[in-house]
């Protein structure tokens, strides 16, 4: 079997895969490489009793032919574009004017973020959860993730994983991997966080940048709640 979690950049997919991973290894052997060629993942797949897990986002060059309904289980998590693309920046340190910062850039980084969305929600088995919804909410999060991944728990082993992947946790994580980069393991890099908060997009993005998001991703926030700014055109 394979598990692969998918989610938006910026959208607590790396969060997911501490809590799927923990959860996993209680239950039954698990592998998790820093890189699975995704020609292989069928082959991984049809393995029912040894769980292969993959991190990945969505991208133009990701063969999606190569990610299978049988024996796969997706964890698919996404947020609010405008908090997205200005997590995106404030971890790059991308200043105004910059390339990768222009409005043009930041159409094309969300018109690729909501491509993988429309693609990851067709997958059969997949488990789908909302940044906003789910990142005040730890304990629920880890029960949520254990019911889809078929792992039995109990308060105690709720409560280990939450401390596991307390933020301060993290944040000492991310100073032991200033260094190296990443830790291949738990999948936290060295600028791996900011401030996380819903709507720390007001801080961030400017109002042309704003205009770029909403208009390319407009009809796919209204459709999951997330109130525009900015009028419609």
């Amino acid at each position: 079997m394979i598990v692969v979690v998918c989610g938006q950049h910026r959208s607590g997919s790396t969060l997911a895969w501490q809590i799927a991973h923990e959860l996993l290894i209680s239950a039954r052997p698990v592998s998790a490489p820093m890189r699975t060629p995704s020609r292989y993942l069928r082959l991984h797949a049809l393995r029912p009793r040894h769980v292969r897990m993959i991190k990945v986002h969505f991208s133009s060059s990701l063969r999606t032919g190569d990610f299978p309904q049988r024996g796969a289980k997706y964890i698919y998590t996404y947020r609010d574009p405008r908090d997205l693309v200005a997590s995106l920046i404030r971890k790059g340190r991308y200043r105004v004017g910059q390339g990768r910062r222009s409005p043009k850039a930041l159409r094309r980084l969300v018109r690729r973020e909501l491509r993988g969305d429309a693609f990851w929600r067709t997958r059969t088995s997949v488990w789908i959860g909302r940044y906003e919804d789910f990142s005040d909410d730890i304990p629920a999060l880890v029960r949520s993730l254990a019911d889809f991944l078929d792992v039995a728990v109990d308060d105690d082993v709720v409560a280990r994983i939450c401390d596991f992947v307390d933020v301060e946790r993290q944040r000492a994580r991310v100073a032991d991997v200033s260094s190296s980069g990443i830790d291949p393991g738990l999948r936290i890099t060295s600028n791996h966080i900011t401030d996380g908060q819903e709507g720390a997009w007001r801080r961030t993005l400017t109002p042309e940048e704003l205009a770029a998001v909403e208009r390319v991703a407009g009809d796919w926030m209204t459709a999951h709640g997330y109130p525009l700014e900015l009028p419609p055109r």
